[in-house]
């Protein structure tokens, strides 16, 4: 069984016009859901309601001292490796930062005794 493309153009918009309606009245529907209410969070004792506090405090990193900074060298992979992304999209990141920071290592050498 085929389908011709006009055919097939006008099930697209048929659907299409579907899908906006249905989110049209599920958006106006939600507006109907009465006075919004604010809702606490549980809490160790001690703190004010909507009051929320570190379980730890975080220490500043130390002051870099010395006349060379090497956060310059291989910095791309080093923030791929920092970030919060999922373990599986890192992978390929990696074999774009590597090769790229290791040519740049003569540049970001240069650069910490700058920086």
């Amino acid at each position: 069984m085929t389908i011709s493309r006009s055919r097939s153009g006008g099930i697209a918009l048929v659907a299409a016009i579907i899908v906006l309606l249905a989110a049209a009245a599920g958006t106006s529907m939600a507006g109907d859901a009465g006075p919004m209410v604010p809702f606490e969070v549980a809490q160790s004792g001690g703190t004010e309601p909507r009051e929320l506090e570190p379980r730890y405090q975080p220490s500043p990193p130390p002051p870099e001292q010395g006349w060379y900074n090497s956060s310059y060298i291989f910095a791309l992979t080093r923030g791929v490796a920092g970030s919060t992304m999922v373990p599986a999209a890192k992978a390929p990141l990696y074999l774009l930062t590597l090769p790229l920071d290791i040519v740049l290592v003569p540049f970001a050498a240069v650069g910490g005794m700058f920086g």
